[in-house]
């Protein structure tokens, strides 16, 4: 089994229910609108189901592949990004709370032999991922069919 190097986790809560969030936060053209000029593209092969495979990528570098590894519809999905000796995962949970209401927690995780190497790039998503679901959220109640 291979140690984990590097965790952090951030959860937000979202005033919409648990199945538009989900069906929201699975649109892959969602993420590109939302990550802005930070990417060039997203792009997934096929529907968002356990063992899709996709790409992203950013301004000046290589794309990265990733695959979706777990899902349990409407409740989490684990994506995994190989790195050159070490594996990236982003697991996102939606848990129904009250009212119909929304927890999305993201976890990261980064391990592998060589998965030191790639910690200091890495930890920028304690800063930045918030502010992503925080972003993620204002999206989605944007648009959120009131009650």
């Amino acid at each position: 089994m291979n140690k984990t190097i590097w965790e952090f986790e951030h959860s937000i809560e979202c005033n919409s229910e648990r199945s538009f969030v989900w069906s929201f936060w699975t649109d892959v053209s969602n993420w590109e609108r939302l990550e802005g000029k930070a990417v060039e593209w997203i792009k997934i092969e096929g529907a968002f189901v356990q063992g899709a495979s996709g790409s992203t990528k950013t301004p000046g570098k290589d794309a990265h592949n990733w695959t979706i590894t777990q899902l349990e519809p409407q409740c989490f999905a684990v994506i995994e990004i190989p790195l050159e000796g070490a594996v990236f995962i982003n697991k996102m949970e939606f848990v129904p709370i009250d009212s119909g209401r929304t927890r999305i927690t993201q976890h990261f995780s980064l391990y592998g032999a060589k998965a030191v190497d790639f910690v200091e790039g890495i930890q920028m998503l304690e800063t930045s991922a918030p502010l992503g679901l925080k972003k993620l959220v204002q999206a989605i109640e944007s648009v959120y069919p009131s009650l």
